[in-house]
């Protein structure tokens, strides 16, 4: 089992036999590019001024390896992940057009069934933490996303 992220604490998990309970994934270069934001702010509705908008980082945690590890804690059960909360905790804002060091901790919780997704994102400090909180939902399609 890893231990929590700095800063973080958690209660016991539960966990399967067949299945770890968490994973950590990187640290991952993470970067919001001035286009991208210029794109999300769009969509977000947020102002177009060139800053970091405060729920951009929520992108990252699209990145290939976290979507490999998530599938691999539900372990080959027909699921899809529905959004069930967010947060963040800012120590300074994010700039633009930086690279950032992203550390992930993937927990995988039984009851009720969900994925927690915990990061830190800064350089030599952490700027941000965030977390995300995927329910876990059981389906009879083979097919899964995370």
């Amino acid at each position: 089992m890893t231990e929590p992220l700095s800063g973080g604490s958690r209660e016991p998990i539960q966990t399967r036999d067949s299945a770890p309970s968490s994973l950590h994934i990187g640290p991952l270069t993470v970067r919001a590019e001035a286009a991208e934001i210029a794109a999300f702010a769009r969509e977000a509705a947020a102002p177009l001024d060139g800053s970091v908008p405060f729920t951009f980082p929520m992108r990252w945690f699209a990145h290939p390896e976290i979507q490999a590890a998530g599938k691999k804690l539900v372990d080959g059960e027909a699921w899809i992940p529905i959004h069930e909360s967010q947060s963040f905790d800012y120590d300074r804002p994010l700039d633009a057009d930086v690279d950032y060091r992203m550390s992930i901790e993937i927990i995988r919780e039984l009851e009720p069934s969900r994925l927690i997704l915990r990061a830190e994102i800064g350089d030599a400090d952490p700027c941000l933490r965030a977390e995300m909180v995927l329910r876990i939902i059981a389906t009879d399609v083979a097919e899964t996303r995370a």
